[in-house]
């Protein structure tokens, strides 16, 4: 039974690892790289005063079994071009990963399990690099390493990663708004990396609302902004609004403005 067993199961592996199933899958893990070097190529444009730069990286997480990477690349070589050994591979890796959730009883049935196997998302781990410019070349971002870095500097390694993160998001629906609202910006940034961030922002297409009590964005890399300024009155609890618009140039009050 366990024979005949094995050997359908086989059979399936073998259909689904030339078949649609894997041309999809295929086709999101390279989806998935493809952005995550589109999103590199737009943080690179970002480099503290200090030289810190920072970029991700989607790689396939070190705590899983062995072979894991390695069936991964298979699954992205063109099924024609496998051999035996190759396919023995294969099927081991997912007879394993099979097993593991059966034992764990982490999915119910035999397509929950193969949804559960074939779920590349766990796979992988994202992390972010850092490079200094002192030599090192990229370093991954541990506690450690953000505790050594200036107060500007780790508040450019955790936003700069959660904007790109966002943006990928974003991509999925290309007709929703693109939306992003911080309170307090860029605390403890200096306006040369200050202006850098917004340039980010405006090349990933963001939506930026913000508020602050210093940040008037009158920045050569933004090409247009709103600024609304909170004006209490003397002796009473009346708030009102003065409007100005930065072009890229000059901020100017737009009188009348509602």
């Amino acid at each position: 039974l366990r024979a005949g067993l094995t050997g359908a199961e086989r059979e399936l592996f073998d259909q689904t690892l030339t078949g649609e199933t894997r041309r999809h899958l295929a086709a999101r893990i390279r989806q998935a790289g493809e952005l995550v070097d589109t999103m590199n190529a737009r943080l690179k444009r970002v480099r503290t005063a200090s030289k810190v730069a920072v970029r991700l990286v989607w790689e396939v997480d070190p705590n899983l079994p062995a072979g894991t990477g390695a069936a991964r690349e298979l699954l992205l070589t063109d099924p024609e071009r496998l051999d035996d050994a190759d396919k023995d591979v294969l099927h081991a890796f997912f007879r394993e990963r099979v097993d593991e959730a059966r034992r764990h009883g982490t999915a119910a049935g035999w397509e929950g399990q193969l949804a559960q196997v074939f779920d590349y998302t766990s796979w992988h781990r994202f992390g972010v690099q850092i490079d200094r410019a002192n030599g090192e070349g990229w370093q991954l971002l541990t506690k450690r390493l953000h505790g050594a870095l200036s107060g500007g500097e780790k508040a450019i390694a955790l936003h700069l990663p959660l904007f790109a993160a966002v943006a990928a998001h974003y991509q999925a629906v290309p007709a929703a708004p693109r939306f992003i609202l911080l309170d307090e910006v860029f605390v403890g940034v200096d306006a040369t990396n200050r202006g850098q961030v917004f340039d980010l922002l405006t090349a990933l297409d963001l939506d930026l609302v913000l508020t602050s009590d210093h940040e008037w964005c009158t920045y050569r890399e933004l090409d247009g902004i709103a600024v609304h300024q909170l004006i209490t009155g003397d002796g009473d609890d009346a708030v009102t609004t003065a409007r100005f618009v930065w072009d890229g140039r000059a901020l100017a009050e737009e009188r009348g403005a509602p």
